[in-house]
């Protein structure tokens, strides 16, 4: 009796530990960071100590224009960054998986973005993009793409499209790879049959590919939708908010209230909504994923 127990929660006593520790590294944070977000705390102001003051925060937050400029301009970055990179990744995935005798190579030259650091590719493209000697730069405006005294980063109305084609550029990769890896699952049954009924090649990716790859489809808006939404490290580093608050995504706005103006109840507010929000897309895209799958069955159950 006393060894079948054992054997019963031998498993719970090894995952304690990892428990343990993963409540005190989300959940821990996660409850101060809420908490904080309804009081006044400050270090900047000495008679604001931290005193609970409800909802104050979130009403201010609600009211604050340069709050929702930055949810805004966050959106836009997230709708056209991802859109591209989506309609760019499935594109090449698709010519690779009929191109079969270079795909090792071209993956693996692919891949290079996407294994560097964000850190490291702002960086990168800080120099690049300098207006001096940013090699870049020369190019752009040798062919003539950008005028002689204009700056990428420091042009408010280029310098958003510059960090959507960064994105683009580091993060097409990893569409590609599960896109690939989706189109190289695919049953080939319902391809056999739509060559046999004389579908052509367009109708066949309109009609069967695509219905086919709907879920990888969605895994990948929502992983690279939650990512580009809490993007913050290269437009950190590139412009760090600037020119103006041009490039000020939700994420640099939390973290200018937070680590500038140490305004810390406040900035736990703007950072529990980029939290809300990505649960919200995360419930959004789960629904997108098993609504079909939900149906189907449905359908089943009345049939039989």
């Amino acid at each position: 009796m006393g060894s079948a127990v054992l054997d019963r929660y031998v498993g719970v006593w090894f995952l304690t530990p990892a428990l343990v520790l993963l409540l005190f590294i989300l959940v821990g944070p996660f409850a101060f960071m809420v908490w904080t977000g309804f009081t006044d705390l400050s270090f900047a102001l000495p008679n604001r100590d931290g005193n609970f003051v409800g909802f104050d925060n979130f009403r201010r937050l609600m009211r604050d224009p340069l709050f929702w400029d930055s949810f805004l301009l966050t959106v836009r970055f997230m709708v056209v960054a991802v859109a591209i990179e989506l309609v760019l990744g499935f594109a090449i995935a698709l010519l690779l998986f009929h191109q079969l005798e270079r795909r090792r190579l071209v993956l693996t030259l692919l891949m290079v973005p996407m294994m560097l650091a964000p850190v490291a590719i702002g960086l990168i493209w800080k120099l690049l993009l300098q207006g001096d000697f940013g090699m870049m730069t020369y190019y752009l405006r040798k062919v003539g793409l950008l005028g002689d005294q204009q700056v990428l980063l420091s042009n408010p109305d280029l310098v958003m499209p510059a960090i959507v084609a960064i994105d683009v550029w580091q993060w097409t990769p990893f569409v590609v790879l599960v896109m690939l890896a989706g189109l190289m699952s695919l049953p080939r049954e319902p391809f056999e049959a739509a060559v046999m009924d004389g579908a052509r090649p367009a109708q066949i990716l309109r009609d069967v590919t695509l219905p086919l790859l709907r879920p990888i489809i969605a895994l990948v808006v929502l992983l690279r939708g939650i990512d580009a939404f809490k993007e913050f490290d290269k437009v950190f580093i590139l412009t760090g908010g600037g020119p103006g608050t041009a490039t000020e995504l939700l994420s640099i706005y939390t973290y200018r209230m937070n680590f500038k103006d140490w305004d810390l109840g406040y900035g736990a507010a703007c950072a529990f909504m980029v939290y809300f929000v990505v649960l919200i897309l995360c419930a959004i895209f789960y629904k997108a994923v098993f609504w079909q799958e939900g149906r189907s069955r449905a359908k089943g159950r009345a049939g039989a």
